[in-house]
């Protein structure tokens, strides 16, 4: 059962915005919605400890959390609700635990997209993409190539992640950015933006669509995918 749950969330609480409840075992799945991060397609132009290889496609996803603790003891409560140290808590204020959600769900379109600013310094939010974003995009396979149409392909273009596949730890090999974290390699927590990562797409056969190489799955595969979650919550 699928459902959208009208909540009214405070600081140290975390609404859901998709509830999944698997009829047989009354198991609750917490979904998490962003977006991709705004017109940040990218190629990685060398190696990256921790992101991906020189030549691999990424497509960063912003998920923060944006509703900041302050007060010292409402951070205290909400470290001990995360099960970590008030100075982890403080470095990390803004950023998700895999106990926060369980997974987060993605549109890519938003990395196609720019803000610009006309001569009367209107602001306009506008569908843009590099030459190799077009490439990406034809790999992609849309049956159509007006750009009314790859717009709307590309923001149909869902995808999944399991919390625990994108937590920094030495199971992921994701590597945090805080310069105070202590832990950088296992801290738990999830990045502000952790990364879709599509291989070096120029390897593929022209056949093959590009896939993640990183545990993100697309929408359309979500009932294994579920399945498998359900033996680990």
């Amino acid at each position: 059962m699928v459902t959208k749950p009208m909540m009214n969330a405070q600081t140290g609480t975390h609404d859901i915005d998709i509830k999944l409840e698997h009829k047989d075992t009354r198991k609750i799945i917490s979904i998490e919605c962003k977006l991709a991060k705004k017109g940040d397609f990218k190629v990685l132009k060398q190696n990256k400890s921790g992101l991906g290889q020189k030549g691999d496609y990424l497509i960063p996803v912003k998920c923060m959390r944006s509703r900041t603790t302050k007060s010292n003891d409402k951070a205290l409560a909400a470290a001990n609700k995360f099960n970590v140290s008030l100075d982890a808590f403080i470095t990390h204020s803004d950023q998700y635990r895999t106990s926060s959600f369980h997974v987060v769900a993605t549109s890519i379109g938003n990395a196609f997209y720019e803000t610009g600013e006309d001569e009367e310094a209107n602001i306009s939010y506008r569908f843009n993409f590099t030459q190799e974003g077009m490439e990406f995009i034809k790999k992609l396979n849309p049956p159509n190539l007006t750009e009314a149409f790859i717009q709307e392909f590309v923001y149909n273009k869902v995808y999944l992640a399991s919390s625990f596949d994108i937590a920094i730890s030495h199971e992921t090999g994701i590597i945090c950015g805080r310069k105070k974290c202590l832990d950088k390699s296992n801290c738990g927590f999830i990045p502000n933006y952790p990364v879709i990562n599509f291989g070096n797409v120029q390897n593929l056969e022209s056949t093959l669509v590009p896939y993640p190489t990183n545990k993100w799955i697309e929408i359309e595969k979500c009932e294994a995918f579920f399945d498998e979650l359900l033996l680990k919550i």
